[in-house]
């Protein structure tokens, strides 16, 4: 390591492929720095933020002299005189004690570690219920009408029959013990307006295996008992940020399918992935299905890209969102679904004539009540001009997609502002979805300016609106895979 006087700092946050790259880069060059982590000192954030106007991390200095983020890191290495610069400074002088915070560990807040998901699959006495009802020849094909018949299905008349007799029970306790398959998605109803079980010869129920179904999650699962859908999310968030933290690129935006899909993380992800099946998504609040569906959408994406690889076209690209679905909670979902039906409050998307559910899909029920701008910061879908990867928590998804907002409308992806001809470029995603962040252009770019905090950039933001005279221009999107071999 190189010997020095001075000092280095990189603030960071935990989970962060731009903080993780940009320490690799400085223990590669030799050069020992302290690691402030801002989620565990709230209050250097807000000083960081007040210091650099910056939201994003990580935020690097050598002794006072403000470096900026990871790829400013990465171009100053490049210019060997501007990178000797740097190394002299600390190498003969010291810091002053008096111009970076640098707090006392006793100050750190708790976090969860970024450490190996913890899920137990505890069984679930019901699944024995739902194996011998497979070969009770209970199922069976049930004519719904003159054209249609529901293959291996039965009537919840049959079943309470068939429990009564084969378990000893009473008709009220047969009752509750559907009640309580059908609520745990065991067993679904044929048609999608059915929300309950019922001890009716015309309720029509089939037991929800989804072996049949094309779902990137479709096949057995391990039958856990899952109640509580936010543990199980965060299960799953856990083990997310370990493939993400191994397997990004430097810029945060590309990632190594290939390597991905041998490791031991990524097959207890696909084998995590199917207990969603069952998972009581409808019991989590608002903020919780917020962030369990944007963290479901950004894994999804890279499951699909590991399995399939990513899409090359116009036509496999409207494909891959599309038909990429999971099986969450007894229904299926794809991309698309996801994004516009459950985020976007059912609102259609670009190239849908009609909103995703219709008036009596179950799946209405799990939309969000209204649609919150921020999500487009948060999705990832694969290409090379989407937001970086970010993962949410349930708790604190407002402040994260605060955080995440802010951070990318810093980059000249998100927003350029050329004051001196009135000239605003915005990123293709505000024109796409324009009606989620106002009514007119004028309102999006008052939103913009709300939510933007690098101050140079609200500065020009403000001064150009309040001319009055102002063109709005889209930043091109690139399409192109973000996928790694490297």
């Amino acid at each position: 390591m190189i010997e020095i006087k001075g000092r280095v700092v990189v603030y960071s946050i935990q989970g962060c492929p731009h903080c993780k790259t940009a320490k690799k880069t400085l223990k590669d060059q030799g050069v020992n720095f302290f690691d402030v982590s801002v989620d565990r000192f709230p209050t250097v954030r807000t000083w960081l933020q007040e210091k650099t106007g910056k939201t994003s991390v990580p935020q690097i200095f050598f002794n006072e002299t403000y470096v900026g983020g990871n790829a400013e890191l990465q171009d100053i290495l490049r210019d060997e005189k501007e990178w000797q610069k740097l190394l002299t400074d600390i190498q003969e002088n010291k810091a002053k004690e008096d111009e970076l915070i640098i707090p006392h560990p006793s100050e750190a807040v708790e976090i969860e570690e970024d450490a190996a998901p913890t899920f137990t699959c505890e069984d679930d006495p019901a699944a024995a219920i739902v194996e011998e009802l497979k070969t009770s020849g209970v199922p069976r094909d049930q004519r719904m009408s003159i054209f249609s018949t529901a293959k291996d299905a039965f009537s919840g008349q049959d079943f309470v029959k068939w429990i009564v007799e084969k378990k000893s029970m009473s008709e009220e306790e047969a009752i509750k013990t559907g009640t309580e398959l059908f609520e745990k998605k065991y067993i679904k109803g044929v048609q999608d307006n059915t929300t309950s079980f019922s001890n009716d010869a015309k309720a029509i129920y089939k037991i929800n295996d989804g072996r049949e179904s094309t779902a990137l999650n479709a096949g057995p699962t391990q039958n856990c008992l899952i109640e509580n859908a936010s543990d199980f999310a965060e299960t799953l968030r856990k083990l997310i940020i370990r493939l993400y933290n191994d397997h990004i690129s430097t810029s945060g935006k590309s990632v190594n399918y290939k390597a991905m899909k041998g490791t031991k993380d990524y097959k207890e992800y696909t084998k995590l992935s199917r207990e969603l099946q069952r998972v009581p998504v409808e019991k989590l609040d608002q903020d919780g299905r917020k962030a369990f569906f944007i963290n479901i959408y950004n894994a999804m994406v890279i499951h699909s890209t590991v399995e399939n690889g990513p899409p090359t076209n116009w036509l496999s690209r409207f494909k891959f969102f599309d038909k990429t679905s999971y099986i969450i909670g007894g229904h299926s979902y794809s991309l698309n679904e996801i994004e516009h039906g459950v985020l976007r409050a059912n609102k259609r998307g670009l190239v849908q004539l009609f909103a995703p559910f219709g008036k009596n899909d179950p799946r209405r029920n799990i939309s969000l009540i209204q649609v919150d701008p921020r999500i487009h910061f948060a999705l990832n879908c694969g290409a090379k001009s989407c937001p970086p990867i970010k993962i949410f928590s349930g708790k604190n998804i407002n402040d994260e997609l605060r955080i995440a907002t802010e951070a990318y409308l810093e980059t000249d992806e998100a927003l350029i502002v050329e004051e001196d001809r009135g000239v605003v470029h915005l990123s293709s995603l505000l024109r796409w979805y324009a009606s989620d962040f106002g009514d007119t252009t004028e309102d999006i770019l008052n939103w913009v300016h709300r939510n933007v905090a690098f101050p140079e950039k609200k500065e020009a933001l403000q001064r150009v609106i309040e001319s009055k005279k102002w063109k709005v221009q889209n930043i091109p999107y690139e399409w192109g895979t973000n996928e790694n071999d490297v």
